[in-house]
């Protein structure tokens, strides 16, 4: 029972991100997006992916692997709207 709970949580927590992650792929759509918020939960995505992954909680350490790829998305989005190819407005 348990196992299914875990599953459910970890599904909820990726599905979560695809909205963000789909947003951000057109240009100029990040400017509503802090880049630090994205960078903490980036890193704390990827201490649980270690955390999970040290204590044999699999489930939580691939959720957290995905959920931590999925803002590595976002943050290259971000970078990419400010930094690479800034919008003349």
């Amino acid at each position: 029972m348990l196992i299914y709970l875990a599953l459910l949580g970890a599904c909820l927590s990726m599905i979560s991100n695809i909205p963000q992650v789909y947003k951000v792929r057109n240009k100029n759509s990040t400017n509503d997006l802090h880049p630090c918020t994205i960078i903490l939960h980036l890193f704390s995505a990827i201490i649980w992916s270690v955390y999970g992954f040290l204590l044999d909680l699999y489930v939580l350490g691939i959720e957290s692997a995905i959920v931590a790829f999925l803002y590595i998305i976002i943050l290259y989005a971000i970078i990419r709207d400010r930094y690479i190819s800034p919008s003349d407005i």
